[in-house]
């Protein structure tokens, strides 16, 4: 059983993101900083992996609904 999985993109905001399945937390690397969402349900994870874009789609599936607190930046 896969638990966890991490994308590349080619995204202008978002440069990566790994979903772990078991404890439905995603992590979203941007350029300059990551952020951990709790609780993503694995359908919206699959909503923004397979997106056109994944800054719409974070948008859209995840920010609306998903607590998140910033975990690194490179200021």
């Amino acid at each position: 059983m896969i638990t966890s999985t991490h994308s590349h993109y080619n995204s202008s905001t978002v440069k990566s993101a790994a979903y772990n399945v078991e404890h439905k937390t995603l992590i979203v690397h941007f350029n300059h900083a990551s952020y951990l969402y709790k609780d993503v349900e694995l359908a919206d994870w699959n909503l923004f992996n397979m997106a056109d874009s994944q800054g719409k789609a974070l948008n859209e599936f995840i920010k609306p609904k998903y607590e998140f607190e910033k975990i690194n930046s490179e200021d």
